[in-house]
């Protein structure tokens, strides 16, 4: 009897951290707003934190304080680094700081270590998540400067117009990447 009491009260408990959040007029605007954004296909991300990808290489470079001081090798600071992706259109432009691991055979080149594409993406896609008022764009993208590299693109916005970009490549690992959305001004880029 005990244990269909404890397994009833865990069954309760896990439904209600699992019910959905409540949104407010208010959060159904901003969402609304963020939609009719990734719908005009003009908007620039600015990143302000990367987080690669730690293996045990990686963490053993980041603890010798090569990274700079107050980051770690789960969280870098990019407010002092220029980095940008903007969608205008149907090209994608970005230039990405990137710390982690090269493999070989990504022909590596010294003078350009960024994550940098110019191009029309491949299997470009927008999904939107009512229930948790998201919407997350996903799409391929070739390297600007390196033919044998290739990126796959997760780019999840949220109605306080925070984003993160998730990079996955053929020749580099992984690395995130937060920041905030916003239009693409007129005539800018």
């Amino acid at each position: 009897m005990k244990n269909v009491l404890l397994y009833s009260a865990l069954f309760l408990v896990l439904i209600a951290c699992g019910s959905s959040k409540e949104f407010t007029p208010q959060d159904d605007i901003a969402y609304q707003n963020l939609k009719e954004l990734v719908d005009s296909r003009s908007l620039v991300i600015i990143s302000n934190s990367a987080s690669p990808f730690a293996s045990a290489a990686f963490s053993r470079v980041a603890n010798s304080n090569i990274l700079g001081p107050g980051n770690n090798a789960n969280n870098i600071d990019l407010t002092t680094n220029a980095n940008k992706l903007t969608i205008k259109g149907d090209s994608i432009s970005g230039y990405l700081p990137f710390f982690g691991e090269q493999n070989f055979g990504g022909g590596y080149n010294a003078n350009k270590t960024s994550i940098e594409f110019d191009d029309v993406p491949k299997a470009y896609e927008v999904i939107q998540d009512d229930a948790k008022h998201a919407v997350e764009i996903r799409f391929r993208i070739d390297d600007k400067y390196r033919n044998s590299e290739h990126y796959d693109m997760r780019i999840t916005l949220y109605p306080n117009l925070r984003s993160t970009i998730n990079v996955q490549s053929t020749t580099r690992s992984s690395i995130e990447y937060t920041g905030r959305v916003s239009a693409l001004e007129d005539g800018k880029e």
